[in-house]
């Protein structure tokens, strides 16, 4: 699931790219969701309804319904 939260992210970013605005949390939003994916981090609750709400919304309901 996480593999699908992190693909519809770089889309929803890339959607958002002509904004410079949005970028500046969803690239590092993008990042801390690979390191999780590597088993580096722990993604908390917080971070996946802040996902869900800047980044992607069907990636941020993926991410609330992965097991850590």
């Amino acid at each position: 699931m996480k593999t699908a939260a992190y693909v519809l992210g770089i889309i929803g970013t890339i959607a958002v790219g002509w904004c410079l605005i949005p970028l500046i949390w969803c690239i590092p939003m993008l990042v801390k969701v690979k390191a999780a994916m590597d088993g580096k981090e722990k993604l908390s609750v917080g971070f996946k309804i802040c996902y869900l709400i800047f980044v992607s919304l069907i990636g941020g309901i993926l991410l609330l319904f992965d097991k850590d």
